[in-house]
């Protein structure tokens, strides 16, 4: 039996644990509205990046193939 977490922020998607699969580093993010947090931080819905700003800002197309779900389906 798999426990999910629901966004903190839009209260309707699971959030997914997800690697960047240029860089190695593991995120959490929304499957519904993409916000996204460092593992281990706290899941606020007042302190979040959205993961398209994310993967811009290591020079990774937003909309391409970069992430890695680790949890599995």
């Amino acid at each position: 039996m798999s426990v999910y977490i629901i966004c903190p922020r839009c209260e309707q998607g699971r959030v997914v644990t997800y690697r960047v699969k240029a860089t190695g580093e593991v995120l959490q993010c929304c499957e519904e509205c993409d916000s996204t947090w460092d593992v281990g931080a706290e899941l606020s819905a007042t302190e979040f990046g959205f993961i398209e700003d994310i993967l811009r800002e290591r020079g990774l197309d937003p909309f391409g193939d970069e992430l890695e779900n680790v949890e599995g389906p």
